[in-house]
């Protein structure tokens, strides 16, 4: 079963980014993947930053996603970032932004990169965890919640498919 948190390193979140703006908030996103993923974090800001170019990846309850598909990228990579203070990043509702997911996917993955997108969407939209996230009190513990509550998810899921 597909869980995002397997593309998840504790290595790649950050409890405290920053930058006081968009694109410095993408450049430190691209930082966090830019090892795991084999690529610059320059090109790999760049291209975040292209997507962006396309409309916010900005969601209701102060969520982004900046996300892209990269040649030479082996596999998905992800990382979380927490800004206290929230950066405005073209919300859908207006408000700032405090927690971000950054992706980049090899390109021929298009199905599992909207996958694992969807299962991000699904997750933090769950404003109890958005908040919990944003106390968390190392990468350890943030990344062991979105471990536990994406197990419920998908185990609940599982549990409904199995009740038709």
């Amino acid at each position: 079963m597909l869980r995002w948190t397997d593309f998840l390193d504790v290595e790649a979140v950050r409890l405290s980014l920053e930058a006081r703006e968009r694109v410095g908030v993408v450049h430190e996103l691209a930082g966090l993947m830019s090892a795991r993923a084999r690529v610059s974090p320059k090109e790999l800001a760049a291209h975040l930053l292209a997507r962006e170019q396309l409309g916010s990846t900005a969601m209701v309850g102060g969520v982004a996603v900046p996300h892209c598909r990269l040649a030479g990228v082996s596999r998905i990579v992800t990382c979380v970032g927490v800004h206290s203070q929230g950066v405005d990043f073209g919300e859908a509702d207006g408000g700032r932004v405090h927690v971000f997911v950054g992706m980049v996917s090899p390109p021929d993955t298009a199905g599992l990169h909207l996958n694992v997108l969807a299962r991000i969407g699904a997750l933090l939209r769950n404003a109890r965890l958005r908040e919990a996230l944003l106390t968390a009190p190392s990468p350890s513990a943030l990344r062991a919640l979105l471990v536990c509550v994406e197990d419920a998810h998908v185990n609940h899921r599982s549990e409904v498919a199995l009740a038709r």
